[in-house]
């Protein structure tokens, strides 16, 4: 490519992108007078990614139609909707939970009340520290459940409880192996005994009752020892057989041979 050649076609890129910020930043809510063409106009700029503009369009409606109109509650999802686009997820989460709240009629209520709890869910970034935000989650997936039992958005809800569940598991035997690796038994045993009462359907909890038969090796107690190798032995039958070491570990002669 000449140089000449380069300069145009970055000439026009740059112009291409000016359009783009301009349509984006010039969005006016009063060139649509009528509810329905405002609705129209901020959903194109929603699906074309320009979310301060689609912002714009959906804040409007909600100020120009009562809340018993049928696009209020349409409006406030998709403004709920672009502020999850641009990762804003405490707005988000707030914005789309009103439209469960103050419209729990409409058919999207619960859309929205599935895409508020991913937007709690989003905030949960950093698991071992502060499980807050994921407890938040799963109370508004189980919530979403209770009010809409029927709804598909229950059913995908569902699947991301266990996935949250999944996360709650997996920092629970974060925690008790750091107080196993350091020697802190007693602290250990109680993490693990949580996370199998807690989260028994985590695939997890094997080896949960591993470390605890090893934290009760460790201190001595060997009744409990005994009890929690006989729950891997009922409970866990494959699990059990795949693992020499741990029928080792729960005095099966027969893995010693």
């Amino acid at each position: 490519m000449t140089p000449l050649r380069f300069a145009r076609w970055r000439a026009a890129g740059a112009a291409l992108l000016a359009l783009a910020a301009a349509a984006c930043h010039h969005f006016n809510a009063r060139e649509f007078p009528a509810p329905q063409d405002l609705y129209q106009a901020a959903l194109r700029q929603f699906r074309a990614g320009n979310y301060e503009a689609s912002q714009t369009g959906f804040q409007a409606l909600t100020f120009n139609v009562s809340a018993s109109d049928t696009l209020y509650p349409l409006a406030r999802f998709y403004l709920g909707e672009s502020y999850f686009g641009e990762e804003d997820y405490v707005t988000a989460a707030r914005e789309l939970r009103r439209v469960a709240d103050e419209s729990p009629t409409s058919a999207i209520a619960p859309d929205a009340l599935l895409r508020a709890a991913d937007a709690e869910a989003a905030q949960w970034t950093k698991p071992p520290l502060d499980p807050t935000n994921g407890q938040t989650a799963l109370a508004t997936y189980q919530e979403l459940q209770g009010r809409f039992p029927e709804s598909r958005a229950a059913r995908i809800a569902s699947v991301r409880i266990r996935a949250l569940n999944e996360r709650f598991a997996t920092k629970e035997l974060e925690t008790a192996l750091f107080y196993f690796q350091r020697g802190a038994f007693d602290s250990a045993i109680l993490y693990f005994k949580d996370l199998i009462a807690s989260y028994n359907a985590s695939p997890l909890v094997p080896d949960a009752y591993v470390y605890l038969v090893r934290s009760y090796q460790a201190i001595g107690w060997k009744d409990e020892q005994a009890t929690f190798c006989e729950q891997l032995r009922l409970y866990y039958a494959p699990f059990y057989r795949r693992r020499p070491d741990v029928q080792v570990l729960c005095g099966d002669r027969t893995a010693r041979r």
